[in-house]
């Protein structure tokens, strides 16, 4: 028997995505965030979709970048954690690819090392998340030293990373932009800070350069689950079927450690789905999905291919009806909030062996 499950990714909505990303900011480039297997859309899959449109392209890591060089990408693709040594200076050069510099050792190797051409450099700041990046007040000596570098391309971009941006009200973001405004001020240098949270709501940190990644597919990084911002839409549903059904009486219990009771009589539904596809083994009772369009809660925990939904009040169920775990009609950030998490887990967890099958 083959899987029933399927996430079915819609490349025309993430194509409307970007475009939106564009239009909220149109004085700014827009580079698209395609790291974790395009937050499990399939990394290959969206950037040729995208490379008609998209200025650019980002990465986590350089293996990612190489990836889609060796696909025939051939657009700029930045890597946002930088390189790890001389060895991979080189390949970044020889690929012509866009580097972050977040550190003196990696500035130290990019001026030691003796590159075919240069790499486009982007320098990153630490204004307060304190995860990577320099400090504020050795920008000024860092961008001397770039310039004064054989292996550096330039335009030069300076860049930072908010920590939070998903709230819009946050004197973080804005201590942070105050920060990055006073570590750049008068250096003549290319800036980027806006991630997806802050396209949507803070339009002081859209600069030459922004980085949508979460939005791409139609998601927010708000704490409240908001119904399509700014026309957004999600690209993926992910989708199953009923395989079995059968009446629990009252006060007979469901799946995996009796979690779920029946308070009368009821009738369960089991999904094809599990926590080994990548669906939240942490979902609680009374998380949703969708049968046949109609609301039916988890009933039950999670187990490693399966679900069990309550249908009790569900017009006639069968074997064979769809299920939609998450998508347009249900957001994937409802769902993670039931199972104590965000969406952006759920996406980039979904595992291999789920079938992804694109829409163009």
């Amino acid at each position: 028997m083959t899987r029933k499950c399927e996430a079915v990714i819609d490349l025309d909505v993430i194509r409307a995505n970007y475009a939106i990303a564009c239009d909220l900011a149109p004085n700014s480039r827009v580079i698209a965030v395609i790291k974790a297997d395009a937050y499990g859309h399939g990394a290959l899959e969206v950037t040729r979709a995208l490379e008609g449109s998209a200025q650019a392209f980002a990465v986590a890591i350089i293996d990612e970048a190489l990836e889609l060089r060796d696909a025939g990408i051939t657009k700029m693709i930045l890597v946002m954690e930088g390189v790890d040594g001389i060895a991979d200076l080189e390949s970044a050069a020889k690929n012509n690819l866009a580097i972050v510099v977040h550190s003196e050792s990696q500035l130290q190797d990019l001026e030691q090392a003796t590159l075919s051409n240069p790499v486009n450099v982007w320098l990153k700041v630490d204004t307060g998340m304190h995860r990577l990046g320099i400090n504020p007040d050795a920008v000024e000596d860092a961008v001397k030293r770039l310039r004064a570098s054989k292996n550096c391309e330039f335009p030069l971009v300076v860049c930072t990373h908010l920590a939070s941006s998903e709230d819009p009200d946050s004197e973080m973001t804005k201590k942070q932009i105050d920060a990055f405004d006073r570590s750049v001020h008068n250096l003549d240098v290319l800036e980027s800070i806006a991630n997806s949270g802050a396209i949507l709501t803070t339009a002081k940190s859209h600069r030459d350069w922004n980085r949508p990644g979460y939005l791409l597919y139609g998601n927010t990084p708000f704490s409240e689950v908001i119904e399509s911002p700014n026309g957004l839409k999600p690209a993926m549903t992910l989708k199953s079927e009923v395989i079995a059904i059968r009446e629990v009486p009252a006060t007979e219990s469901v799946g995996y450690g009796g979690r779920w009771t029946a308070v009368g009589k009821s009738i369960i539904a089991t999904v094809a789905i599990g926590y080994a596809d990548g669906y939240p083994r942490h979902a609680t009772d009374g998380t949703p999905t969708l049968v046949n369009g109609q609301i039916a809660p988890l009933a039950g925990a999670v187990s490693m291919d399966m679900i069990t939904v309550d249908v009790t009040e569900l017009d006639e169920v069968k074997i064979g009806d769809p299920v939609i775990l998450w998508g347009s009609d249900l957001s994937v950030d409802l769902v993670a909030a039931a199972s104590g998490t965000i969406g952006y887990e759920l996406l980039t967890g979904l595992t291999a062996r789920v079938p992804r099958r694109y829409l163009k």
